[in-house]
């Protein structure tokens, strides 16, 4: 059915939205994943990466705006010029920072056109999605509907039949009898007044006159099962009487051999229910040293891994350390570099 179609099709919209959600949390996380630890271009590069439009002048902008402007619906993935002028920041793409990885900073714009490829592909989805929900919607509501009518027709027919049936009942019909017809004479004549009598079918007379048969039949069964049921019975009670009986005798052969052998009578159930299970001990005491082990090796795995956790964050702490002095040492370089480019060309 359609309303089928329409749920299948939603649950699909549902799937790919949260597809590409996970996506755009993966891409993030590759962001941050680049940029590492103490990164002085963290937040510019940031910026570049959730920026949505670029501020640059174009020609083409100036003829697009006004459609752009009539989109309402869609999001706006450019700006104009004139919001350009109004912001203080322009991120230009065609430059790398000076002291910035020209790797990361070519990585951050295309993660930033994956973003946005991202986000134009979920916002169509959702849009689908609400599309989808608002005609399945309207046609459950439509579907309703129809149900309620058709239960209402169903019952205002089946009432019209019920008066149907009531009118035809009350009306008279005259049948016309032949004399091998009647089985209700009275001292051999035909009675005046017919309004106590029934009639037939012959159909109805066959179907009755063939029940009194099977009734008997099956009167004749039940006689036999019952029959059957009582010397059923009363051979139980005969076997309950002989049970009785042995276990009694039983209980007198037992209670004569705890004499012989005790001196007087024992409550095994009792004595059974106070001793002690040895190999269910033993196991219990296995057990609770074998937990024993357990805590003590997790215990000392939990003391392993936490030094190596300050291991590690001592060795991140002289890596961090070591790459700002390289850093240090790449822009003393360069200076002494360019000192010495300005000695030679003075000489």
């Amino acid at each position: 059915s359609k309303l089928k179609s329409y749920l299948a099709q939603m649950e699909d919209r549902k799937c790919e939205i949260v597809m590409l959600q996970e996506r755009e949390k993966a891409l993030y996380a590759s962001f941050q994943a680049s940029l590492g630890e103490n990164n002085e271009f963290a937040d510019f590069l940031t910026n570049i990466l959730k920026a949505e439009v670029e501020c640059v002048k174009r020609e083409a902008d100036e003829e697009n705006e006004n459609e752009e402007k009539d989109d309402d619906k869609k999001p706006d993935l450019k700006t104009d010029e004139k919001n350009c002028r109004s912001e203080d920041v322009v991120f230009d793409d065609s430059v790398c920072p000076e002291g910035c990885s020209e790797d990361l900073f070519l990585n951050t714009i295309q993660l930033r056109q994956q973003r946005i490829s991202i986000e134009k592909a979920l916002a169509e989805e959702k849009k689908v999605a609400a599309d989808l929900k608002k005609e399945y919607n309207a046609l459950a509501k439509k579907a309703k509907e129809v149900e309620t009518s058709l239960d209402t027709t169903n019952r205002e027919l089946e009432a019209f039949q019920w008066e149907k049936l009531h009118r035809l009942n009350e009306l008279y019909v005259v049948v016309p009898l032949r004399l091998h017809q009647v089985q209700c004479l009275v001292d051999g004549e035909m009675p005046r007044d017919f309004s106590q009598t029934l009639v037939f079918t012959n159909q109805s007379l066959q179907y009755l006159q063939k029940r009194i048969v099977d009734l008997r039949n099956e009167k004749i069964m039940q006689r036999e099962i019952h029959k059957k049921a009582r010397e059923q019975h009363k051979q139980l009670l005969q076997d309950k009487k002989e049970m009785k009986m042995e276990i009694q005798r039983l209980e007198e052969r037992c209670n004569h051999l705890m004499m012989e052998k005790f001196g007087r009578l024992v409550d095994f159930e009792a004595v059974q229910a106070h001793s002690v299970n040895i190999p269910m001990e033993q196991m219990k005491v296995r057990i609770m040293e074998k937990e024993y082990e357990h805590f003590v090796e997790l215990k000392e795995w939990e003391e392993r891994i936490v030094g190596l956790q300050h291991q590690l964050t001592t060795l991140t702490r002289e890596n961090t350390s070591k790459l700002h002095q390289l850093n240090k040492f790449c822009h003393e370089k360069h200076q002494l570099e360019t000192e010495l480019e300005s000695l030679t060309s003075g000489q």
